[in-house]
């Protein structure tokens, strides 16, 4: 199983924003921040996106690291 972990870490192009990393096994995969519609998250890995309409409704970001 790999080690997963968030870090918070300062926005470098958003002066004064605050973002979200995500690691896996020590390799950056994902960053996690606000934009004006909600939330943006960027990753050369992404691979897709799965809604769920449960309650409450989610999304389920699919990431594809080789």
């Amino acid at each position: 199983m790999p080690k997963e972990e968030f870090r918070l870490s300062p926005h470098d192009q958003l002066a004064g924003k605050t973002m979200i990393e995500y690691w896996r096994d020590g390799k950056f995969i994902a960053g996690i921040y606000p934009h004006r519609d909600g939330i943006r998250i960027v990753s050369k890995y992404l691979a897709g996106v799965d809604e769920e309409s449960g309650f409450p409704p989610a999304a389920v970001i699919k990431l594809e690291v080789k």
